[in-house]
């Protein structure tokens, strides 16, 4: 059997934001930036490839040829894809093909998606992936599946030969993931909505083994911000991690995530860089320190967040801000607070992101309850957008601080300090 994976287009920066056509840092950097799909495309490659023929299109950086001659036609995307994965199951259903979908959107919006797709995947795809294609190939699709996973530990190793060829992309970092699920409920994350409410590892292990598939070269990105919130299991976890990845011989280049509430104890940022931590993309927003810094209330933790970024910068491990604008703690003067920020912190890579109530997060819910979200076109949930009524901002005046701060940030910075540390 021949599957054919798609990875729809979605609207980047530049498209939303013609206004930043001109910031050459912008359209350089993060305006125009393509990486290589998450982890699904490639999870599903390994459990499939032993018995079928796996194709893939990223609409991103090629056309989709709609004549494929595949069985199976699989459709993974979140939520700015959405509007375009419906027209793609669409042309390839109106040509006699069977369309199933997947990914964060129907995760979170499976009554939605549904309605466009022979069958979906409801959360974690390991778990019924085979049973799909079994039901498929006997004649019985059901239209969804949905099971969480015993352990991680049972998911295969991504086969990134899936992306073998593709030379269009600008950083191909191979993306860890350690954990699955969070106690917190954050006013814009997804995670409690799409993992569940309870920390789940893979083990550290499976995660060493993980790396050794293949000759450690390159950069990984570890794509768990939560693997840093200082809760205890949290903490023992991560510690043993590091001191597993300072054990190998040669040393991963290691891009993290995290927020002002990750540590910055010495013996921690020591216990970073001796593992091959290189870069910390630090998410402002919604944590209680970003809240403090950035709010309406004063700059109690400003000075706190710029003490944060230089110890990180000391330990040699550089920091990649992503700044979020337009919550209802902020007001006007985030735009002016946040570049001071930068300079006084010498931030050399940034970006900027307009509150987006994704479905299912509880700033969604909430603005539903207030109406004030403006409208469900998932194309403009790319958080290049206003899709909302502020509370301390007009939609123009948020829309017009966020490109202030792109052009102002990126008119002190220039594209080579900025990319520094990302390798081709």
């Amino acid at each position: 059997m021949k599957i054919t994976f798609i990875y729809p287009r979605f609207e980047k920066l530049l498209e939303s934001r013609l206004e930043l056509t001109r910031s050459s840092g912008a359209k350089k950097h993060l305006g125009d930036f393509s990486m290589p799909p998450a982890l699904g495309i490639p999870i599903m490659t390994a459990l499939s490839k032993e018995k079928h023929q796996i194709n893939l299109y990223d609409e991103n950086i090629e056309e989709i040829d709609y004549n494929d001659n595949a069985d199976l036609i699989a459709i993974s995307f979140f939520t700015p894809q959405a509007n375009y994965a419906y027209e793609v199951a669409k042309k390839f259903k109106a040509k006699g093909k069977t369309v199933i979908g997947g990914g964060m959107h129907p995760s979170l919006m499976p009554d939605e998606a549904v309605q466009y797709f022979d069958a979906i995947c409801v959360g974690e795809v390991e778990a019924v992936w085979n049973t799909m294609l079994d039901d498929f190939q006997n004649g019985n699709l059901k239209k969804i599946y949905q099971k969480e996973l015993d352990s991680l530990d049972s998911i295969p190793f991504p086969d990134r030969n899936i992306f073998t060829g593709r030379t269009k992309y600008d950083w191909e970092a191979k993306l860890i993931q350690t954990m699955r699920g969070c106690d917190f409920f954050c006013e814009n994350c997804i995670i409690p909505a799409e993992f569940g409410r309870k920390f789940r590892f893979k083990s550290v292990e499976r995660v060493i083994n993980e790396l050794n598939v293949s000759p450690i070269t390159g950069d990984y990105y570890l794509i768990d911000d939560t693997l840093f919130l200082p809760q205890r299991e949290c903490r023992d976890y991560r510690t043993k991690l590091f001191k597993a990845f300072a054990q190998l011989p040669v040393k991963p280049r290691i891009f993290m995530s995290g927020s002002l509430n990750t540590s910055h104890d010495p013996e921690f940022l020591k216990l970073l860089k001796d593992a091959g931590v290189i870069n910390l993309y630090l998410v402002t927003g919604c944590d209680p320190y970003s809240i403090k810094a950035f709010g309406t209330n004063g700059n109690q933790f400003f000075d706190f967040g710029i003490d944060f970024v230089k110890r990180y910068q000391e330990a040699g491990i550089e920091v990649y801000m992503s700044v979020g604008l337009g919550f209802d703690h902020q007001d006007q003067s985030v735009f002016d607070r946040t570049l001071e920020f930068t300079r006084k912190a010498d931030i050399k890579t940034a970006e900027f992101y307009i509150l987006t109530p994704f479905p299912k997060t509880p700033v969604f819910f909430q603005f539903q309850k207030e109406n004030r979200i403006l409208h469900y076109n998932w194309t403009k949930y790319n958080t290049a957008n206003v899709v909302f009524k502020p509370k301390n901002f007009t939609e123009q005046s948020l829309l017009d601080g966020y490109i202030y701060c792109w052009k102002e940030f990126y008119s002190d910075v220039s594209v080579d300090e900025s990319l520094s540390n990302f390798v081709k």
